[in-house]
């Protein structure tokens, strides 16, 4: 990862789109979503849960964008996005614990922008079946994610890891 200020965006590397994309894949396998802020009308944070992220190519995306009206309707206004991605894996956070550290960053913040909504294609709509496993395959499966009509293409700009404590090597709060 990058020693820049925390506080400061980071660039693009390799090694940090492999932990984005390790990360994002690893939250919604372990908590079925990443959360998204983006900004309301009047100025306030709106953070929504989100479990179809995915991250494809290096600083590119998407999420199916059909179940929450107010971020469709804020990003249709202003594309700017902030997401956070934490792996709530159990075994990851007990070895961790054990350890006393972090062996990697225990989740990312992703800065980017939203594209305009459009017709999702199968092929990103089978990648996410297959993120789901046999989950699409339940009653409940099939109708969260059965149809999934429409996504919007993400663009990250920056890559931030969480910072938790002592366990990452930062101060008492994740930046």
């Amino acid at each position: 990862m990058h020693s820049r200020d925390a506080d400061g965006p980071f660039p693009l590397g390799d090694a940090d789109w492999l932990l984005a994309r390790r990360t994002v894949r690893r939250a919604v396998a372990t908590s079925l979503h990443c959360s998204i802020a983006s900004t309301n009308a009047d100025g306030s944070a709106h953070v929504t849960p989100i479990g179809s992220v995915q991250l494809t190519g290096p600083g590119t995306g998407f999420y199916f964008d059909v179940f929450n009206c107010r971020l469709a309707e804020n990003v249709d206004r202003d594309p700017r996005v902030t997401i956070a991605a934490v792996d709530s894996g159990a075994l990851m956070w007990l070895r961790s614990l054990l350890r006393g550290r972090f062996v990697r960053p225990p989740g990312v913040l992703l800065v980017g922008t939203v594209g305009p909504a459009r017709a999702s294609t199968a092929a990103e709509q089978a990648r996410f079946h297959r993120v789901l496993g046999p989950l699409v395959r339940t009653p409940g499966g099939r109708a969260m994610w059965g149809t999934l009509p429409r996504v919007r293409d993400l663009s990250v700009e920056s890559i931030r890891p969480l910072r938790l404590g002592p366990m990452t090597g930062s101060g008492p709060s994740s930046r």
